[in-house]
């Protein structure tokens, strides 16, 4: 699915994104494509995996816990990262 951003430029949904990246990953492993052709691909896959990476980023952002205090009230606090607790 794709939606169009504010300065007209059309995005693909992350699952699209990626699938279109393997997709690249496999025409450029499987060889036989032109050399030219395989830069394009190349090329394509860097702005497709920079495009998922952001995505992820902004995710992992977002995501927050639901937590019970000790009187019962429900509060949301970011997800920390495992790395972080070291």
């Amino acid at each position: 699915m794709k939606s169009t951003e504010p300065n007209g430029a059309e995005t693909q949904s992350f699952e699209v994104a990626l699938h279109e990246l393997e997709n690249v990953v496999s025409a450029l492993e499987n060889g036989g494509v032109p050399l030219e052709k395989s830069l394009q691909l190349l090329q394509h896959g860097l702005e497709l995996a920079k495009r998922c990476e952001t995505t992820l980023a902004q995710a992992e952002l977002a995501l927050e816990q639901l937590v019970m205090t000790a009187d019962g009230e429900l509060l949301t606090e970011k997800i920390e990262d495992e790395d972080d607790e070291e």
